[in-house]
């Protein structure tokens, strides 16, 4: 028994009811399962990215159980302007060095732009708070603490 295109043959005898597929049949349909198993990967892939974007924390969740926290946050949270505190260990020029309280150190490049509360010495212990603007970040206003 043989289908339009030979595409279908039986197998043994006239009497036989098992067919197999010829290999023209074959290389039709390798590339249509592969084209589905990638177009499934693929589509997988998108809607974990999705996913994850829409369960990612915002600015104001809790950084234990990642549910939002209205009560602690506040306009500046909002705006993506963060906090820094630490005391100064060293000044060049316009860059400030700062320890952090939680023992990192990181630079604080001063500009014209960003507001001081008044001199800054090292030993100062200040807080400065910071935002970033087209991927870079800015100190906005730097001031002591007591």
């Amino acid at each position: 028994m043989t289908k339009k295109g030979n595409v279908l043959r039986p197998l043994g005898g006239a009497q036989s009811t098992h067919f197999t597929l010829t290999k023209e049949a074959a290389m039709v349909s390798i590339p249509k399962i592969i084209g589905v198993i990638l177009f499934s990967i693929v589509l997988g892939l998108s809607l974990t990215n999705a996913a994850q974007a829409r369960m990612s924390p915002g600015p104001c969740a809790d950084t234990n159980r990642g549910q939002p926290n209205l009560l602690k946050c506040d306009e500046e949270t909002l705006q993506g302007i963060k906090t820094i505190k630490g005391e100064v260990l060293r000044i060049d020029g316009d860059i400030l060095l700062l320890g952090r309280f939680n023992g990192q150190q990181m630079q604080l490049h001063i500009e014209k732009t960003t507001k001081m509360s008044g001199p800054i010495r090292r030993g100062n212990r200040i807080e400065a708070k910071v935002g970033e603007v087209d991927y870079q970040t800015h100190v906005l206003s730097v001031r002591q603490l007591e």
